[in-house]
């Protein structure tokens, strides 16, 4: 399945990943908020290259930023339109796969890519690509911020499930998520999202599977670099209270 496939099919329960999406939304928000200003306390204009439903971007625009959100999925698109509607924030969504940003106009102070999403690119020359267009994008002195999984943990862990999120609805809905390994030495793996749904029935499930690389952050501070980014800074979930390891970087001025 493509990851556009993957994304399609999963957008109706994204949300589930979260035990609290629009909590999460405020929380997120103010924490890439406060990453960035630290960086550039003067940064208003904002592309998020992988959106989603809208997580960070919607966050980002409640507290005042101008926002662009891109996706491969047009139906998270659709569903982040929905939610930017519903939290009362304008945002410009549109389809764009972030390793051609090209159709994308303008220059912006801060480009976003959240939620592991670069590990879906399954070789280097993809995250490089990924990272040059996300330059692209960028203006002089311009920040990239982006969150992934602890790969460097979880290339020893190789966990095989991580705990269930359980929204109690209703309808009652809980989220176990599967790690299935290619190999005991392979980096690459297939996330399996199974989601429960109670009916009068009884349960249904429905399954979304994705592929992924493991990827460390001495491979993602390399391809930064090579993209021509400078300052590469990567801060631990606690540090900047955000959920995943965030890696920033910098647009130097020429």
């Amino acid at each position: 399945m493509s990851v556009r496939d993957f994304y399609n099919r999963l957008a109706p329960d994204y949300h589930l990943v979260y035990e609290d999406w629009s909590a999460a939304v405020e929380r997120q928000g103010a924490a890439l908020d406060r990453l960035i200003r630290a960086v550039h306390k003067n940064a208003v204009d904002v592309l998020d290259c992988s959106c989603g439903i809208g997580t960070q971007a919607i966050g980002l625009a409640r507290l005042g930023y101008r926002v662009q959100g891109t996706d491969i999925s047009e139906r998270s698109l659709e569903r982040a339109r929905l939610e930017a509607a519903r939290f009362g924030v304008s945002i410009a969504f549109a389809v764009c796969d972030f390793r051609d940003l090209n159709p994308v106009h303008g220059l912006f102070d801060v480009v976003i890519s959240c939620d592991n999403a670069i590990p879906h690119l399954l070789t280097h020359d993809d995250v490089l690509r990924a990272f040059r267009a996300m330059r692209s994008k960028m203006r002089p002195g311009g920040l990239l911020v982006i969150s992934v999984r602890d790969y460097d943990k979880a290339l020893v862990d190789r966990s095989a499930t991580a705990a269930p999120q359980i929204n109690p609805g209703p309808p009652r809905q809980v989220l176990v998520r599967l790690h299935d390994w290619d190999g005991p030495d392979s980096p690459m793996y297939t996330v399996h999202f199974l989601v429960l749904t109670e009916d009068p029935a009884g349960w249904t499930v429905t399954h979304h599977a994705g592929r992924y690389r493991a990827v460390g952050r001495a491979t993602l501070t390399r391809a930064a670099e090579e993209a021509g980014l400078t300052q590469v800074t990567w801060h631990t979930g606690e540090d900047v209270h955000f959920y995943q390891p965030v890696m920033t970087a910098v647009n130097a001025i020429r």
